[in-house]
């Protein structure tokens, strides 16, 4: 069903499958329920998407493929001014110091991840597409492993471990010797993230580790922005790892147990990687 310009979602799976033969109805309508794309609606309820509904649904779907994206990092993009999916696909991450992708990324995504229920999908009341033959497909979209979901204790951490401590905004400050305008730059960036409680949004012990190492980069001369390079890098990496074992946190029991072990160990791992390859690049002594 073409409109002038616009298409039926059946015709834009049809658009995009050759470059993203991975991609479905039921994930295109997925995308639409986080609110990443607004196809308009005729007067009988058929989605109609326009041109620039296709160009961002191309955008979302190569960054969740080449640079393995949360959606949280795409919903922040997407949402700033001035955001062109048509330039910024082809500009924007050759012009970020972003680190080459891991060798992982050429494994196949775990079936498992995608076998979720629809989120996007039929609603009591709305008139569904004809093109949409998937109407008992449950191909939805994996989310993004959470930070908090690997078992982490930090050298320094309170015995209570990861998470142990709620602090606000200003207790943070004052425990880090940051100011509040870098604590809150910090969360800005997604560096930090806080939880909002009924007393107001807290902070952990890991937003402290984070706020002393921000500080120490701005005493070398480097401002706050640049530091955004490590949570592009850290983005990538969930990606990676939620393919490999983010299936497992989902199922809960000793299946969830044994992939946050599995995580934990490939974190750890990974930041070995890291450290020598920055160490070793920068003329540093190698750790023993």
């Amino acid at each position: 069903m073409a409109d002038g310009s616009h298409h039926a979602i059946g015709e834009v799976l049809s658009l995009l499958k050759e470059e993203h033969p991975d991609v479905t109805i039921s994930k295109i309508r997925y995308l639409e329920s986080q609110g990443l794309i607004e196809p308009e609606r005729t007067p009988s309820g058929y989605r109609k998407f326009s041109q620039g509904d296709i160009d961002r649904l191309r955008w979302i779907l190569t960054q969740q493929r080449d640079n393995f994206l949360p959606l949280k990092a795409i919903k922040r993009r997407v949402a700033e001014e001035g955001f062109d999916p048509v330039a910024d696909i082809g500009e924007r991450l050759d012009s970020l110091p972003l680190p080459e992708p891991s060798l992982f990324a050429e494994r196949e995504p775990d079936p498992e991840l995608f076998d979720q229920p629809d989120a996007g999908g039929p609603q009591i009341g709305t008139i569904e597409d004809p093109s949409d033959s998937s109407a008992t497909d449950t191909d939805g979209e994996p989310q993004p492993i959470s930070t908090s979901a690997i078992t982490r204790t930090p050298a320094s951490a309170p015995s209570g471990g990861f998470g142990s401590i709620a602090l606000t905004a200003a207790e943070l400050a004052g425990a880090s010797g940051a100011d509040l305008g870098t604590v809150a730059e910090l969360e800005k960036m997604g560096l930090i993230e806080g939880t909002q409680t009924v007393d107001g949004m807290r902070f952990d012990h890991e937003a402290i580790l984070v706020a002393k190492a921000a500080i120490v980069f701005q005493k070398s001369g480097m401002e706050l922005r640049h530091l955004r390079m490590y949570k592009v890098a850290a983005d990538r990496e969930i990606g990676m790892l939620h393919q490999l074992r983010g299936a497992g946190l989902t199922k809960g029991g000793s299946a969830a147990a044994n992939a946050r072990v599995e995580l934990a160990l490939l974190v750890a791992e990974g930041e070995a990687i890291r450290r020598s390859l920055v160490r070793r690049a920068l003329g540093l002594e190698i750790e023993s």
